[in-house]
């Protein structure tokens, strides 16, 4: 789903169809352009710089009914669906494609657990999701907390699949201080760390169509970029960039996990202190259907 007037999709669309004559349709992912051009002759233009089918413009039935099914609620979007049964695999197609450009991981099946920093936000803002803050824990402790989340989540996304809906519950583990995760602590109030360093050297940069990855701003707000020198889709602004710079490290905390239930007017719920484990979270979420947790409201 995706249209020439629109900038992100003049960014994401070209990305993909790199992607895809390079290695997706190989491992046998095709594509079908769903236009939201505002007429034919638009879409015949951006159309022929793509290497794949479209459904027929003047389709506009169709076009209305696979945005409604495939939940689009903005462009640039990517749905996966089977071709054998024709269901949805995936509503977060263009996540997906993003963090595994190669297809090693297609037909990208949504994860019991998602990962913010590497697989995106995802369902956060349509659906009440587990977030475990432990971007200061060692890999085993990381490790660990994943295993705790992924029975619940093959779970609730079986239940969901079964009913034709998405899971009732999403989980999410917050391992990396980059991209949303700064974002998110503050409008959390949950105590702040500084930018995480990139692994490859950061050099000045043009633009405005970008977000900085350590505190989530979009570049239109930023006045400088610091981009990766070797090709990698990261930046810093000028801020984050001198922070990193500083080498200041983030003191060691525990865990936290919290209940966002952003379709509820913005709530969430944090937990007592303690081990993540699969029964603390079911305990959790317990007391949030019993109404037990004290309601909080994120702020900006």
């Amino acid at each position: 789903f995706s249209a020439h007037w629109c900038p992100p999709c003049r960014g994401f669309t070209p990305q993909l169809a790199e992607w895809y004559k390079k290695d997706l349709q190989a491992k046998g992912l095709e594509v079908v352009f769903v236009s939201s051009d505002n007429d034919e002759k638009a879409f015949a233009e951006y159309f022929a710089e793509q290497p794949w089918l479209a459904l027929d413009y003047a389709d506009r039935s169709n076009k209305n009914h696979l945005s409604k099914a495939c939940g689009v609620e903005g462009i640039p979007s990517l749905a996966i669906i089977d071709p054998v049964d024709f269901s949805i695999i995936n509503k977060e197609g263009r996540e997906a494609a993003s963090s595994d450009p190669t297809g090693d991981a297609l037909p990208w099946r949504p994860k019991p657990v998602r990962d913010l920093a590497s697989d995106g936000p995802g369902m956060l803002r349509e659906t009440p999701t587990v977030l475990v803050f432990c971007e200061t824990s060692d890999a085993a402790e990381q490790g660990a907390i994943e295993d705790a989340l992924r029975p619940l989540g093959e779970r609730y996304f079986e239940e969901g699949k079964g009913k034709g809906e998405d899971p009732e519950v999403a989980f999410m583990t917050v391992k990396s201080a980059a991209g949303l995760s700064g974002r998110i602590r503050d409008m959390m109030s949950l105590p702040s760390l500084p930018p995480m360093a990139h692994e490859h050297p950061l050099e000045a940069a043009p633009g405005d169509d970008w977000g900085c990855d350590g505190c989530g701003q979009s570049g239109q707000l930023c006045a400088k970029r610091f981009r990766c020198a070797q090709g990698c889709d990261f930046d810093f602004c000028g801020d984050c960039y001198e922070r990193a710079l500083s080498g200041a490290g983030a003191p060691k905390l525990p865990p936290k996990m919290v209940l966002a239930d952003m379709p509820s007017d913005g709530a969430f719920y944090v937990a007592q202190e303690g081990a993540i484990t699969t029964s603390s979270v079911e305990a959790f979420l317990a007391d949030f259907r019993a109404g037990k947790l004290e309601r909080k409201k994120l702020s900006g």
